[in-house]
C-alpha cells in the first residue's frame, strides 16, 4: 500500500469513525428526549388530582352556581296566614260584593261604566253575607284608589248571628279623584273578605 492511498484510507476511516459517532449521538439525544418526554407524562399522572364522581361533580357544579343547595318548599303549616284569617272570619262568608250606584228594593241597581263619575251620585258597595256564628259580626267598607292607595268611606257595618242571606251596603260621596278605584269589605279586625274594582271618570 502506496503512502497516498494510507493516507487516503486513515482519513476515510476517521470520517467513517465520525459520522458513526454523529449517529450514536443522534440516536442518544432522541431516546433521551423520548425517555424525558415518557418521564414528564408519568410524573404528570402521578401529581394529577383524581376527578370527582359525576354525581359529586355535579352536586358541585350546582353549590357554585346557585350558591346553595336547592330547597325544596313544605306545605303550608296549620299556622299559616289563610288559616289566621279563616279564624279571623269566625263563620262570615262572603257570597256577593257588587259596586253600584244605587240601591233598589234591597237589591244592586244594575251599573254600567258611564255611572260612575266625579260629581254624581253616591257610590254604593252592596254586600251580601252568610253569618253561620250565633254572634253578631261587624264589618267594614271602604273604596281605595289603586294608583294612591288613599281611602274613603270606612263604613261600619253589623251583620246579625245565624244569618244565610244578610244583605247590607255601605256607600261614600268622597270619591274626587277619577282613575281606578276598589271597594274592600272586611271584618273589624281587619280580615279581609273581597274586593271590587271600578272606574270612576272626571
Amino acid at each position: 500500500m502506496t503512502g497516498s492511498e494510507n493516507t487516503r484510507w486513515v482519513a476515510l476511516s476517521a470520517l467513517g469513525a465520525a459520522m458513526f459517532a454523529i449517529g450514536f449521538s443522534f440516536t442518544a439525544v432522541a431516546c433521551n428526549t423520548r425517555d424525558v418526554s415518557v418521564a414528564e407524562v408519568e410524573r404528570a399522572a402521578q401529581v394529577a388530582t383524581p376527578l370527582p364522581a359525576p354525581a359529586a361533580s355535579l352536586g358541585t357544579v350546582a353549590t357554585v352556581v346557585n350558591g346553595a343547595p336547592s330547597v325544596v318548599p313544605t306545605a303550608s303549616a296549620p299556622g299559616s296566614a289563610d288559616a289566621r284569617d279563616a279564624a279571623g272570619a269566625q263563620g262570615l262568608k262572603l257570597k256577593r260584593f257588587v259596586v253600584t250606584h244605587k240601591i233598589e228594593n234591597r237589591e244592586p241597581a244594575a251599573a254600567t261604566t258611564d255611572d260612575f263619575k266625579l260629581g254624581s251620585a253616591p257610590v254604593y258597595a252592596f254586600v251580601e253575607l252568610e253569618n253561620s256564628g250565633s254572634a253578631a259580626r261587624g264589618i267594614r267598607v271602604l273604596f281605595e284608589n289603586a294608583e294612591t292607595k288613599a281611602t274613603v268611606g270606612h263604613v261600619k257595618l253589623t251583620v246579625p248571628g245565624s244569618q244565610a242571606h244578610y244583605r247590607t251596603w255601605g256607600n261614600t260621596r268622597l270619591i274626587r279623584d277619577p282613575g281606578h278605584w276598589v271597594a274592600v269589605v272586611s271584618t273589624t279586625d281587619g280580615v279581609e273578605l273581597g274586593r271590587a274594582p271600578f272606574e270612576v271618570k272626571g
